[in-house]
């Protein structure tokens, strides 16, 4: 057994001993250094004793990841900037701090390894730093039965478990292939078939792990499968979007895939479908595909969003508005400068600014000279501005009448204070 061989080494305080864990030709063989340790308190007594335990591969033959307990010197880390490696296992992510090279990190923690390595970390404070391992093994333990026992017989054998499954892999995309559909998690499904089409888009596995991945029980999963693989998955984009019980964000994801391809009834239907349900997400998507499909039926169906939603559904709503390039589009608008939400207000302005006539200037500037919110007053300053830029004729400074509407004045923005007419509207 591996203690036996190491047991020895733990004898003394500054002992230590290297052994070969396997004569198997075709792995990587690991070291083992052990070195015994004593905590004493201030007043020299021993408080502690147990091992230190080292593990590395020859030739770096482990995954070149560094691993360490989550503390509140990583979290600080992070805030400035850092950037860590996420498994998609939020459990494991909160336990463990992970850097290394993304794609052969991903491809060696997969269940069972983070598992084994999330109960090595309450055991004797498992930490990698580029490959090597190690741990800080107490001389007794807790056994199941609540017992005490020494603890290094049992604690090597399972980080020696966890340093062979830790070996970078000969074939990463195979590896990635497996995790990304038959890992327990589907957050870490999902980040494994991220890597492994951001990798190696065109590798050999590839195409058939899509495909396995159009039919995961996630359906975020499905959805960044099938957008993928174009054409092929349309048929996974389109159920998502429409069966009724995916969630928000996957059936957001879906319908903004999908495009020009999902039906215009279709669209309809599912809009409805986020709005009574609750589906901020899926809402927004299906507006902003609306807003692309001008027509009547188009504008009076965002205008019926715009006038009952409050919140970020109504902005969408008025984006798509301006988004239709309608006519039909600009009452709606105004009426929303209305609303009792500068957030509302402040849209509609901005999409008046897109499609806005010389008659909405007059709106828009009482919407200025009335609203308390600095963001709201800009929208409309810049909406007016937008509008006068269009006006026949309209230059800072200048009145311009629009043919459409005899008698209406509309005023450019001049910071001189001056109003001028030009030659063809004096005549």
């Amino acid at each position: 057994m591996a203690w036996q061989r190491a047991a020895p080494a733990t004898r003394g305080r500054t002992s230590a001993s290297t052994w070969a864990s396997s004569h198997d030709p075709s792995r990587v063989r690991l070291q083992v250094h052990l070195k015994s340790w004593v905590d004493t308190d201030d007043s020299g007594e021993r408080r502690e004793r147990g091992t230190h335990v080292t593990i590395e591969a020859a030739e770096g033959g482990l995954a070149a990841l560094t691993l360490r307990p989550e503390t509140s010197a990583t979290a600080r880390a992070k805030k400035r900037g850092a950037r860590e490696i996420e498994t998609g296992d939020e459990t494991f992510d909160a336990d463990f701090y992970v850097t290394g090279p993304a794609t052969a990190v991903r491809a060696v923690l997969d269940g069972d390894t983070r598992t084994l390595l999330s109960s090595l970390l309450v055991e004797v404070g498992l930490e990698m730093t580029n490959g090597i391992m190690k741990g800080r093994v107490p001389l007794v333990g807790v056994n199941h039965t609540g017992a005490l026992e020494p603890l290094l017989p049992r604690a090597l054998p399972l980080m020696l478990a966890a340093a062979r499954r830790l070996e970078r892999p000969a074939d990463l995309p195979s590896a990635l292939a497996r995790n990304a559909t038959s890992d327990p998690l589907p957050g870490v499904r999902l980040q494994n078939l991220l890597t492994l089409l951001r990798d190696y888009p065109d590798g050999a596995v590839t195409r058939p792990t899509l495909r396995s991945a159009c039919d995961d029980a996630s359906d975020d999963v499905r959805v960044r499968a099938a957008t993928a693989m174009g054409e092929e998955g349309q048929a996974t984009l389109t159920d998502v979007a429409t069966c009724g019980y995916a969630e928000d964000e996957p059936m957001a994801r879906a319908v903004a895939a999908l495009g020009d391809r999902l039906s215009t009834r279709d669209l309809h239907t599912v809009l409805r479908h986020a709005l009574r349900t609750r589906r901020v997400a899926a809402g927004r998507s299906c507006l902003s595909a609306l807003g692309r499909r001008s027509s009547p039926e188009t504008v009076a169906a965002l205008a019926r969003v715009l006038a009952v939603e409050r919140g970020e559904l109504a902005v969408a709503a008025a984006h798509a508005l301006a988004e239709t390039g309608e006519i039909d589009a600009a009452p709606p608008l105004v009426a929303a400068l209305a609303r009792d939400r500068p957030i509302v207000q402040a849209a509609a302005a901005a999409a008046l600014g897109r499609i806005g006539t010389a008659s909405d200037i007059l709106p828009l500037r009482e919407l200025e000279a009335r609203s308390g919110d600095d963001a709201t007053r800009r929208a409309a300053r810049q909406a007016v501005a937008s509008i006068q830029a269009r006006l026949p004729g309209a230059s800072p400074g200048q009145l311009s009448l629009a043919e459409s509407d005899a008698g209406a004045l509309s005023l450019a923005e001049d910071p001189r204070g001056r109003l001028s007419l030009d030659d063809q509207k004096k005549a």
